[in-house]
């Protein structure tokens, strides 16, 4: 009996094309994966096909063609709107994660062809002072083409935008309500807080100022919930002295400003921040007697989401500017 000779191995791409159970084969398109994205975000078929600027029969009607595919409840309908069941919460995730490769493979191709690239960042204030900023500033001096888009703002609305595909990397801390499983995590330091006055302000006449003289004073925080707030309120609470009061809460940089230059009031800034911010001599810093740190941030990116190569790039560089400033504390501390 002769032995028929073993069929060649497939390769990835002929394992991948062939595959049995293939959604596209069965009729799965892009209007498909845009609506259960959609669903999954407003929980309402209306509002989906709003977003899609659709009819909601035409929504229902690619809903129903999912669901027909899969052989699944990908929602149950309610009083309230729809509620997505496991299958479709795990067809939307997918789903958006295709969406993104696909515009990212779009950006990508322009990018190639112009010679260019455009990154788009979020970061909290001192990480894109001390780091986004001279890196960006850097790689532009080599290639004129080159372009970042920057956003600046609180962890827990860049991380949900860098979910929402809408940035390349942040800079910033995972909430606590959110799985950090999501996220590939770079840990980049802890963030020192420093206190920001106007010149003459009173208490500068006290070199160093305790927490106990800071407390009488106004203060200008961010929103409640704001980790730098919760930082500051959490030392106060631990040395048993009164909350700082704020009168005017903001995460405006402009508006704090504004605030202290016309009074007597106390903001804390993130070093790197402060000591931009000071050169101008109008504004000094508040000298203290024990160092404010908040915990560290990190450079996130979602979790299996390939970063093109203009982002890449500066992810590179960022990650390697950390490595470079901490040997260079490492041999002034010895």
């Amino acid at each position: 009996m002769t032995n028929s000779p073993n069929p060649p191995e497939m390769t990835p791409a002929q394992t991948l094309l062939s595959g049995t159970g293939n959604l596209f084969k069965r009729g799965l398109k892009i209007s498909h994966l845009r609506m259960i994205v959609a669903m999954e975000e407003t929980g309402q078929i209306s509002l989906a096909a709003a977003m899609l600027k659709t009819s909601q029969p035409a929504a229902s009607r690619l809903l129903s063609e999912m669901e027909d595919m899969l052989g699944t409840r990908l929602c149950e309908r309610g009083a309230r709107g729809v509620e997505m069941t496991n299958a479709g919460r795990a067809l939307a995730q997918r789903a958006r994660t295709m969406l993104i490769e696909m515009r990212e493979a779009e950006r990508e191709i322009e990018d190639i062809k112009n010679g260019g690239g455009t990154v788009f960042i979020g970061a909290v204030t001192a990480a894109a002072v001390d780091l986004v900023v001279p890196v960006v500033r850097d790689i532009q001096s080599r290639n004129a083409r080159f372009e970042a888009q920057v956003a600046i703002g609180p962890s827990h609305i860049l991380i949900k935008s860098l979910l929402a595909g809408e940035y390349d990397f942040v800079i910033g801390r995972v909430p606590q309500d959110i799985d950090p499983r999501l996220f590939n995590i770079w840990q980049i330091r802890s963030e020192k807080i420093r206190l920001l006055v106007r010149k003459g302000h009173p208490l500068l006449a006290h070199n160093p100022v305790s927490l106990a003289q800071l407390a009488r004073y106004e203060w200008i925080l961010p929103p409640p919930g704001n980790l730098m707030r919760r930082t500051i309120e959490d030392i106060f609470i631990a040395q048993n002295l009164p909350l700082p009061h704020s009168g005017l809460n903001t995460a405006s940089l402009l508006v704090t400003l504004a605030a202290i230059m016309e009074s007597d009031a106390i903001a804390p800034m993130a070093e790197e921040v402060t000591s931009l911010l000071a050169r101008g001599g109008a504004i000094t810093e508040m000298p203290l007697t024990e160092a404010i740190e908040i915990k560290p941030y990190s450079l996130l990116t979602a979790a299996g989401h390939r970063l093109s190569p203009s982002a890449q790039m500066i992810s590179d560089h960022i990650l390697a500017r950390i490595e470079g400033n901490k040997q260079a504390r490492v041999t002034t501390d010895h």
